[in-house]
This record gives C-alpha cells, sequence and structure tokens, in this order.
C-alpha cells in the first residue's frame, strides 16, 4: 500500500515532565497524520507517533505507525491533538487509541 505522511506536530519531555529524565536530557516527539493513497473506500486515514533522544552520545529513534484508523480527516486531527497534549510516546500509541471515544 502506498502512504503519504504528512507533519502535525512536536512536542518536548524533559525533566519538568519525568523524574527519569536528566535535567540535560529532552525527548522529542513528532507526530503525522498519514493518507492512504491507495484505497478510496477504506479507513483512509492514520497517524504516525516518533520519538527521538539521545541519551549517553547514542542517537535512538523509535516510531509507530496506525493506518486506517477513520475516514475522517477531523477525527484524526483531534485524535493527534489529544496524543500531542498529552506527550504520547509510540509505546503507548496503541492503548491511547483504544481507549479514546473520538474514533469511529
Amino acid at each position: 500500500m502506498e502512504y503519504s505522511k504528512s507533519f502535525f506536530g512536536k512536542t518536548i519531555i524533559d525533566s519538568s515532565d519525568s523524574e527519569e529524565i536528566k535535567a540535560d536530557e529532552k525527548i522529542e516527539l513528532e507526530y503525522y497524520k498519514t493518507h492512504n493513497l491507495n484505497k478510496k473506500d477504506d479507513k483512509q486515514f492514520g497517524i504516525e507517533v516518533l520519538k527521538r533522544d539521545v541519551k549517553q552520545d547514542k542517537f535512538n529513534i523509535e516510531t509507530k505507525i496506525v493506518n486506517n484508523i477513520s475516514n475522517e480527516e477531523n477525527t484524526i486531527s483531534r485524535l493527534l491533538e489529544i496524543l500531542m497534549i498529552n506527550k504520547v510516546t509510540p509505546v503507548s500509541v496503541d492503548d491511547v487509541i483504544s481507549d479514546i471515544s473520538v474514533l469511529d
């Protein structure tokens, strides 16, 4: 399947958000809207969450893509806004999506 993605927003997790993060460390979270370019009758829109951090001179990237969530682009935008405000990381995305009632 062929997908496109567009940048939705970015946030940072730092020591003010978690005691596990040292004062000189930070975690960047980026949120993307995905669009299924092949199917018009299936759920076309989804999300991608990307986590980027540097610890002990090692650069780490973690990502989670959940495609085909909804046909409503506004629903996906609301979902991404909730994820970004709450600084949801890739590891938690599936659980949060299953708990949110804004989906189709």
